[in-house]
């Protein structure tokens, strides 16, 4: 695998992480639906970000990994490796949890909150009805499949990349000799033991110098 493979892998898997997470913070996981004796009956949808706040807080740092790829090399690069592969583990966590039996009281808890998802549609100015009493109760919730799929489609993405880079890290770039410093070769050659004195170095280090090698 080529250097500019190593790093074009894990960046690719890493924005399409980004990007799946992101719109599975943004997809509705949940219809619930609230009853009480004031308002009647209340639906509620609950995306992602709403049900699943780390969401968000992943697919940002999925965006930061692909700074860290691209410019920590050899070992560092192994651990960044991991840190994206526990990232991965941490996705596929929100969608265990978000799969199979949905718990009434968090749902309970999240409606009725005094954030975001207890307002009403009822619009400005409607008093006494903005927000879902506490003594609502759950009448039905309805799990919607688009979230949990990107979420985990996104976990897939992070522990390939987590992986990647872990098994096939980028390469430590070497030091062009071209690019050297005169101040940097003559300590190179000072600390040479036995130079050859076939190879020309000399020479052109002379010539570096402002020295005319031929006096």
């Amino acid at each position: 695998m080529t250097q500019r493979a190593r790093l074009l892998v894990p960046v690719v898997l890493l924005l399409v992480a980004a990007v799946l997470l992101w719109l599975a913070s943004r997809a509705t996981w949940l219809e619930v639906v609230a009853f009480n004796d004031q308002s009647g009956e209340v639906v509620r949808s609950l995306t992602g970000s709403d049900w699943q706040p780390a969401l968000v807080p992943l697919a940002l740092g999925a965006v930061a990994a692909i700074a860290a790829v691209a410019l920590v090399r050899g070992i560092g690069a192994r651990v960044i490796g991991a840190v994206i592969a526990l990232l991965g583990l941490a996705a596929v966590l929100l969608v265990l949890s978000g799969v199979g039996d949905i718990d009434t009281d968090r749902a309970h808890s999240v409606v009725t909150s005094s954030e975001g998802q207890a307002r009403t549609d009822a619009g400005p100015g409607a008093e006494g009805s903005a927000a879902v009493p506490e003594w609502s109760q759950i009448t039905e919730i309805s799990a919607r499949a688009a979230g949990p799929a990107a979420t985990g489609a996104g976990a897939f993405a992070l522990l390939a990349a987590g992986v990647v880079v872990m098994l096939r890290p980028a390469r430590a770039v070497s030091r062009d000799d071209r690019y050297v410093t005169p101040a940097a070769r003559r300590q190179d050659a000072a600390t040479t033991v036995e130079p050859d004195p076939d190879s020309g170095r000399d020479l052109w280090q002379d010539l570096d110098d402002g020295r005319d090698p031929t006096v």
